[in-house]
Formats: structure tokens, sequence, C-alpha cells
């Protein structure tokens, strides 16, 4: 079976944690697109000079060359039998985006309590010494994912393919909510 998952959920609900041990259990790659857009800016080429140069200027990458990023990683091999993109797309443009290239078999939603968001992300904050976890840093992200994550979610649960998955309990308990999602009849 080929999945083309797509993991979300607000800020602090464990998506890159997930990501990582359900590629593992699927035996498909996972990746965000920050981490896409940052192994694209090291290359050498032409859009790396690009992305680097948007960067630079502290700007937003535009759609059009997340697009191009996006589409030259899922074209490659190892995706053949699916991928994992973990907090992607974040909004109706990118949902629009990856639309026109292809279609998820399954959105994971990874819901949990909005103090429990905050607490994850100040846990993380004080133990990777992460500067951009300020309180204030933290509302705006999850009123940002409240405004512009949920609606597009919201599409997809629309076409049947969302997944909700209770992201509050141990890393494992989570992961096997997760898996269990995915193996069940209609799964991932």
């Amino acid at each position: 079976m080929i999945h083309r998952i797509f993991l979300l959920g607000p800020q602090g609900c464990g998506k890159g944690t997930q990501a990582v041990i359900l590629a593992a259990r699927l035996e498909i790659p996972q990746f965000s697109m920050g981490g896409l857009l940052r192994e694209a800016a090291a290359g050498k080429d032409d859009l790396a000079e690009r992305i680097r140069a948007i960067q630079e200027k502290g700007e937003l990458v535009p759609g059009k060359v997340v697009a191009e990023v996006l589409r030259s990683r899922l074209d490659k091999p190892d995706c053949a039998n699916g991928y994992i993109l973990d907090g992607f797309p974040r909004n109706q443009d990118q949902y629009e985006m990856y639309a026109e290239y292809d279609k998820p078999t399954a959105v994971i939603v990874i819901e949990v309590p909005r103090d429990v968001s905050i607490e994850r992300i100040a846990h993380r904050s004080r133990t990777e010494h992460r500067t951009d976890d300020t309180p204030e840093a933290i509302r705006r992200r999850l009123e940002i994912y409240d405004q512009d994550t949920e609606p597009m979610i919201n599409n997809y649960r629309s076409q049947g393919l969302v997944r909700e998955v209770d992201g509050v309990g141990t890393v494992e308990d989570v992961a096997d909510r997760i898996y269990g999602v995915c193996t069940m009849q209609g799964g991932c």
C-alpha cells in the first residue's frame, strides 16, 4: 500500500517525534517542509542560491519555490511507497499547491488541549534553549494554526481523509494510537 500521510496538529503536539516513529513502522521516509527547505538551501545549484537569498532577507520562501522543492523530493525513488509530511500543509495556499501535484491518503491530526501545547513548547524551549519559543510567539503560532490550518484541515475532513488522534499520553501511547489508525480498515 502506498501511504501519502500528512501529520498535523498544533505546535507542541509531537508531530516531529511521531512522524519519525510512524515512518520507521511503515518503512517510508518522513520530512518537514522546513527541513526540506534547509536541505535545498544547502545545495550548490541555482535553486539553493534563490532560497538562501530569500531567507537572508528574512522573508518566507514563496509557494512556487516551496512547490518546486517538495515535488523534487517526492519524486525521488525512496518515496515510491509513500511518505509522511510533518506539519504540511499549513494553510490553504499550500493545500492548493499540493492538490495540483497529488492527494494524501490520510491526514492524521494529533489533538492536544491548548494548555498541553503551551506546556510542551515551554519545556522544549527550556531543554533545547530555543529563543523563538517566547510566550508571545507561542500564542501567535497557535493563533495562526487556528486561523490558517484548522480551515484547511476541514477541507480534508470533508473528503473523509482526516483521522483524529488523542495526543495526550506518553510518546509510545500516542505512537500506538497513530499506528492503530493507520492499520485499521480505511487507515492511512
